[in-house]
This record gives C-alpha cells, sequence and structure tokens, in this order.
C-alpha cells in the first residue's frame, strides 16, 4: 500500500521541489510562482502542472551557483524501438526505371513485400525500349490503390530529372528513391522508419551489399567500403548529428554510395531539385543532395537490414570513375561543403588525399599538374559563396500565440535564405499539431530529454548562433551556454517590461554575462532597460512582418452568417488579457442599438475559452477555439479585432494577418498597434485608448457601431489597408535578423535580396 502510494503521489511531489526552487528564482517570489502554478493548474489540471514542472527542473539549477552539466552516452535520446505505438508515417516510395526489365521483378518484390505496410509506391520510366514498362504496369494493375504510374515518351536526360518527378508527385512524410535495379531486404523500411519518431532525424540509411550477375554475388560491401574512415562505429545502430558526419566522414567522401539504402523526410520542392547543375551531375549529384537535405539535423543509420546494390561492369557509377568528370564533381563537392557546413581544414586535406590516391592508382604519381587542372582543393573553396550562419531557433512550446509562432515563421525564412536552421522546442506545454505543422519540412525540430545537454548538444550539431524569443527561454539558454562558444540572440516581444522588479534584477546578471544582441519591436520594450545596457548589447529595432499567402476565404453561410451581417474577428489566445470577455459585452451591447446584426467570431484556445464559451449562448457569437488559417477568417470578416490590456502587448502578428487579408482592423493604442496602421493617408483601422488598463467596454462598443453604420468612414479604412500592409517586408525583416547574425559571428557584409 505505502509502495503504491509513493509511486503515485510521493515521487511526483518530489520531483516538483527542483522545479519549485527554479520556478522561484524565475518569478522573484513565492507569491508568483502559487499564482502561476494556479492559473496552469485551472487550465491544464495536473497533467499539465507537472509538464512545466519537469520542464522547470530538467534544466539544472537557476540560482547564481553554476549549472552541473549533465553527461549522456547519447545526446539525442535512446533509439525507438520498431513499431512505435501510433508512429505510422506514409512512405512515398519512388522507383526510377530505364531499361532495367531484368531486375525489375526482383526490385518490386522487395518494395510491395516490405513489412512496413502505409506506402505508396510511384513507379517511373524514363522511355525504356526493352520489358520493363509490361513489367512496372502489371505491377500497378495488381497494387492499384497504392500506385502510381508516370511513363516519359521522350527520355528525360538524367536520373536527377527522375528524382525531382518522382518527388514532386510524392505525398508521404518520408521518401525511399529505390533504384530499379536493386533490392532489399523485407524489413528495411520496418527498421528504418522507426528513426523518424525523433523529429530531427533528416535521413537514415542502412549497410549495403554491393553486388554482380544474376543470380548475384556480393563483391563487396558497405563495411568494406567506410574502412578507410577509421570511425568504428558501423556495427551498431546510431544517431549522430549531420555536422559530426559530414566532418568526420561525409566531406570525405559519400557514405551513402546507393540512393536505394536511405530514407529520408520529404524535402518539397527544394531550390537543389531546379539547379540544374546539379541535375547535370553524372557521379556527385546524390552526394549532394544529401548535404543540403541532413543539414541541421541528425542522421541514422543500421547495421540491421541491408540493402543490395547491384554494380554493372558497364555502370555509370563504374565508368564514370575512369573518367575526367571523376575529379571535377569532387571540386564541386568541396565548393558546396564550403558554402553549407563549417568544415575542419582537415576534412577537405582528406578528401583530398582520397581523390588523389584514386588518380595515382589509374593515371601514376607523374601527372600532377594535369590533376591540379582538375581537381583543386583551394580552387573549390575559393568558388564557394561566403557562408551563412548555423541557426538554432528557440520556442518555449509550439502552442498558439504571437510570440511562440514568430519563431517558426522566422525559421522558415532564414532556411529559405540558405541558412542552416534547428528548431528547439522546449516543450513548456503540450504541442498543438496546427502550430507543428506551420514549421517547414526541411527543417529538423530538436527535443531534447534534458535542456542541461544544450551545450553539448550545440557544439556537436556545429551551431552557432542561438536565438531565443520567451524571458524564460532566454534565460535559460543563457544559464546553459554561459561558457559555450555559441553566440546568443534575443527578440524580445513584450515579456521583459511587465515583469516585477525582482524577477528582472535575477534575469539581467545572466543576460548580460551571455547575451550578444538583443532586438525589439516595440519602444516600450525599452523601458527596463539603462542606456547603458541598450548601447552595449547593441540593441536594434526589427518591425515583424510575414509571408503572403494564398488567401481562401471562409463561407458565411458556414457559420451561420448573412451577407449583410457586419463580421468582427477577433484572433489570439484566450487569456483575460486578451480581452475576450470586453469584445463579447461590447458585442452584446452593439447589437442592442443597431438593426444590422453584428457577429463575433473568436479564434484561439486557452481559459477564457473554456470559462467564456458556456456562459454566452448567443447566436452572434461564435467560440471556433484554434484554426491554423486564419487569413480565411479575416477575409470573411468585415474587420479584424485586438481589444488587447495585455501588458506585454508590442507588435501582434494578427495585425499585419489582418492587413494582408485586405481587411482593415479595430486595436486598443497599446505597444505599436498605432504605428503599425498608420499611412500617408490616415489609420488602416480604428484605435482606442485603455482606461487606467482597462478596456472601456461602451466606448468600444460604440465604435464597432460606427463601423457597422457608417459605411463611408469604414471603406475610407478599407482603402487604406494596402499602404499599411506594404510596410511588413519579409525579405527586408529576415535580412535585418541574418546581418544581426553575422554581426555577432563577424562576417560584416549585408545582404541584399535578390
Amino acid at each position: 500500500m505505502f509502495a503504491k502510494l509513493k509511486s503515485q503521489f510521493i515521487k511526483p511531489i518530489k520531483s516538483l521541489i527542483p522545479a519549485f526552487i527554479n520556478s522561484i528564482y524565475f518569478y522573484g517570489s513565492l507569491s508568483k510562482v502559487l499564482s502561476k502554478a494556479f492559473l496552469v493548474y485551472k487550465r491544464e489540471g495536473f497533467t499539465g502542472l507537472f509538464r512545466k514542472a519537469s520542464a522547470m527542473s530538467k534544466i539544472g539549477s537557476l540560482s547564481k551557483s553554476a549549472i552541473s552539466m549533465q553527461t549522456s552516452p547519447d545526446l539525442y535520446g535512446s533509439l525507438p524501438e520498431r513499431r512505435a505505438q501510433g508512429f505510422n508515417p506514409l512512405v512515398s516510395i519512388i522507383v526510377p526505371n530505364y531499361n532495367h526489365a531484368a531486375y525489375l521483378r526482383e526490385r518490386l518484390d522487395s518494395v510491395y513485400n516490405q513489412t512496413y505496410k502505409n506506402i505508396e509506391v510511384i513507379l517511373l520510366d524514363d522511355c525504356s525500349d526493352d520489358d520493363s514498362r509490361q513489367i512496372l504496369q502489371a505491377y500497378a494493375n495488381q497494387f492499384p490503390e497504392i500506385t502510381t504510374l508516370a511513363f516519359n515518351e521522350v527520355n528525360s536526360g538524367g536520373v536527377f530529372n527522375q528524382w525531382r518527378k518522382g518527388l514532386l508527385a510524392a505525398k508521404g512524410d518520408l521518401i525511399w528513391i529505390a533504384e530499379s535495379d536493386d533490392y532489399c531486404s523485407l524489413d528495411m523500411l520496418e527498421e528504418l522508419i522507426r528513426f523518424f519518431k525523433n523529429d530531427a532525424v533528416m535521413l537514415a540509411f542502412c549497410r549495403s551489399d554491393f553486388v554482380q550477375g544474376k543470380p548475384t554475388n556480393k563483391v563487396w560491401s558497405s563495411e568494406d567500403f567506410l574502412a578507410d574512415l577509421k570511425l568504428n562505429i558501423w556495427s551498431t545502430p546510431f544517431v549522430k548529428s549531420a555536422h559530426w558526419l559530414v566532418n568526420n566522414a561525409w566531406a570525405i567522401k559519400n557514405i551513402v554510395p546507393n540512393v536505394s539504402s536511405a530514407v529520408f523526410r520529404n524535402p518539397g520542392n527544394i531550390a537543389l531539385l531546379s539547379d540544374d547543375t546539379w541535375r547535370e551531375l553524372r557521379l556527385c549529384g546524390d552526394w549532394v543532395f544529401y548535404l543540403n537535405l541532413i543539414r541541421g539535423g541528425l542522421v541514422a543509420y543500421s547495421p540491421l537490414t541491408t540493402n543490395f546494390y547491384r554494380q554493372h561492369e558497364q555502370g555509370t557509377s563504374i565508368s564514370v570513375q575512369k573518367e575526367e568528370v571523376y575529379y571535377k564533381e569532387h571540386e564541386y563537392v568541396v565548393t558546396r561543403l564550403n558554402e553549407l557546413y563549417n568544415l575542419s581544414h582537415g576534412a577537405l586535406q582528406k578528401q583530398q588525399q582520397s581523390v588523389y590516391m584514386h588518380w595515382v592508382s589509374r593515371k601514376g604519381d607523374l601527372l600532377d599538374d594535369q590533376f591540379n587542372n582538375l581537381y583543386s582543393l583551394e580552387r573549390g573553396i575559393k568558388l564557394a559563396k561566403k557562408r551563412l550562419p548555423n541557426v538554432m531557433m528557440v520556442c518555449v512550446s509550439l502552442v498558439g500565440g504571437g510570440g511562440e509562432t514568430f519563431p517558426i515563421m522566422l525559421i522558415n525564412q532564414l532556411k529559405l535564405k540558405g541558412l542552416s536552421a534547428t528548431l528547439l522546442n522546449c516543450k513548456v506545454s503540450e504541442t498543438v499539431l496546427g502550430v507543428r505543422h506551420m514549421l517547414d519540412k526541411s527543417i529538423p525540430l530538436l527535443e531534447l530529454t534534458s535542456l542541461s545537454l544544450l551545450e553539448k548538444v550545440c557544439d556537436d550539431m556545429g551551431i552557432e548562433i542561438v536565438h531565443s524569443h520567451h524571458a524564460w527561454v532566454d534565460m535559460v539558454m543563457a544559464k546553459l551556454l554561459c561558457d559555450s562558444s555559441t553566440k546568443h540572440v534575443i527578440s524580445m516581444h513584450g515579456m521583459y517590461e511587465s515583469m516585477g522588479q525582482v524577477q528582472f534584477n535575477n534575469l539581467m546578471p545572466i543576460i548580460d554575462r551571455k547575451v550578444s544582441r538583443i532586438v525589439y519591436t516595440a519602444e516600450k520594450n525599452l523601458t527596463p532597460f539603462t542606456s547603458n545596457f541598450i548601447e552595449k548589447k547593441q540593441f536594434i529595432k526589427i518591425d515583424n512582418a510575414l509571408v503572403k499567402s494564398v488567401i481562401t476565404p471562409i463561407s458565411r453561410s458556414s457559420l451561420g452568417l448573412q451577407d449583410n451581417d457586419f463580421v468582427v474577428c477577433l484572433v489570439s489566445r484566450a487569456i483575460p488579457e486578451k480581452g475576450w470577455d470586453e469584445a463579447i459585452r461590447s458585442i452584446i451591447i452593439a447589437n442592442k442599438e443597431v438593426s444590422r446584426k453584428i457577429h463575433l467570431v473568436l479564434i484561439g484556445d486557452g481559459p477564457e475559452y473554456d470559462r467564456l464559451k458556456p456562459l454566452f449562448k448567443n447566436d452572434f457569437i461564435h467560440f471556433l477555439g484554434f484554426r491554423g488559417n486564419i487569413r480565411d477568417y479575416f477575409a470573411m470578416a468585415d474587420i479584424g479585432f485586438l481589444p488587447s490590456r495585455f501588458q506585454g502587448e508590442s507588435f501582434p502578428l494578427v495585425l499585419i494577418d489582418c492587413l494582408l487579408s485586405d481587411k482593415p482592423f479595430l486595436g486598443s493604442n497599446v505597444g505599436e498597434i498605432k504605428n503599425m496602421l498608420s499611412t500617408e493617408i490616415g489609420l488602416a483601422g480604428d484605435v482606442f485608448d485603455l482606461d487606467n488598463g482597462m478596456i472601456p467596454i461602451q466606448n468600444l462598443a460604440e465604435r464597432i457601431i460606427n463601423l457597422a453604420t457608417n459605411s463611408d468612414y469604414y471603406e475610407t479604412l478599407c482603402k487604406r489597408v494596402g499602404a499599411a500592409a506594404l510596410k511588413f517586408d519579409i525579405n527586408a525583416m529576415t535580412d535585418s535578423y541574418i546581418n544581426v547574425y553575422k554581426s555577432v559571428t563577424d562576417a560584416k557584409e549585408v545582404v541584399n535580396d535578390d
């Protein structure tokens, strides 16, 4: 009985002690900790309370004594088991074929008979003149539910054109390019899929046997091929960072010599697919593809299943090794490596030695000038564009809210600009899938078993910049990285000026010691800081911006609305300070005063959603919860709405969302809201002042009535929306952040948008 009691209550309560101590240190007082804990319990129950406590306790002591860095034999967690419950991603299997009829049945049998069953198969033929098409058609007829056929009537001119065709057609979360003359163990997918339960794993590959003939005989193995690297890591499964693998192996040679042995995350339509130079490569194109794909993430390997890589005496991979293009393409790899990775010079020297030994084995050692004309390490490095810094963006949680979703939007843009980008989720709150899906699929999502591993992880992954967006995260990152060479940049989203003095004073020594640059969006963000500190940390103002997108307005009829109704749309976290209660009451008053029906659409989740929804059953109040497509709702509405009394309100992203939806905005005059709406000819909306920090409900109702009934005034506001929206330039904002990163890594040149 006591053992059960200990397991259920005593141990969990005991685990809260370090979190309790850390929380007092962070929030500055016991009363604030208890208040925060009560709000968490009220909103998320004991589950949420223990989740947040776990986040606090995992970071180690936050007192002024140094944090003891936890060590771990595996930085990225234990390896997932096969057939993990609830993990069943769709795998798109691309089979690009050209004149391999003799091997197709063996290939396709090893595809369709995989023990992992959630697959789609894309069968491609590049205008074969053997019996390939008949065989492909037969398998498509046998497995019609999961098979797509695509036959070229004219040869595409290269295998990478077929890769591109297959990738653009693929619907799966994961991709397997199963070359048409290879085959594999029937459990290959099942073995490799498990690694992708870790959202930072971008590619997983297995061992290969190199085979020839029919029937086949083994002529070599991947263990033989990789032996010269002297790493001694290939006998057991592992997960390692791309940075480590590139510097210790992948910069020297292509450690995945056959794409059939690899499964990788669907990269979408990445820029490389449209690169004509890449598509024309004959030997190293797959190598360059992997280098692009894995950057900023993790790579997994397993020797527990086997790919059989067929070698042909007259095959391209063998014949090209005898030609000059072999050496030219290796120099091209040197160039791309220097553009993509922070490399040790020793890694490239080892590649140079390997390529030179290949030359000597075929040409002898008396033709060095001829070799240098084909391959030069120095020339390859010189041809490379300037590499941009490796950035780890850090979010407190994947949940709704401008400060939480802004890091996702920014990292997506950084990736498009060519940076190596990783998103670290501290997981203080449970992930909202709609927010998770905002992250570009080509960006690794890292979630550590313990944040105290951060310094070791940053070193292992080659992270040069950590960028945080939440005061708690700022403090944790600064503390954990205090002795690291990794630079730290923070963006303030209104939290610091709303802190108590004790809490602020506790944080400043930590921030002062580690943070290199501070970005702010509103002048009020500066109020708690001294002028000396602002100058020392080179504070810089960067306006927020958002990406334009295709908008499909929600049908009013789907919500029971009439075309002539006036619709107000409020999008925010459902917390008291965002004015949900006051918004509802102002709409109720407005509806009593006018004949035109006024609706309020409330989008977001949180405690106010749960509290208010049962209280208001009016047919003109619509509680919709979280929605990922908020612009579609703004476009349906007549005006956006944010009656915020939130102390930290600075530069709300929902206002930009509203303007990009071509609708005016009604908001409280806090932070930068008025400036955001301003144009040369007036405001693209309406603002109201708070009354001693409170929302004036009657005044707000009168403004809504004026908007709903004064068509000339409303149309005037609408005409200003386009000019206001133009102020928020996503490219300018992203380039400004890149220049901040460069300033702290001593790279001074300015980025110009192409």
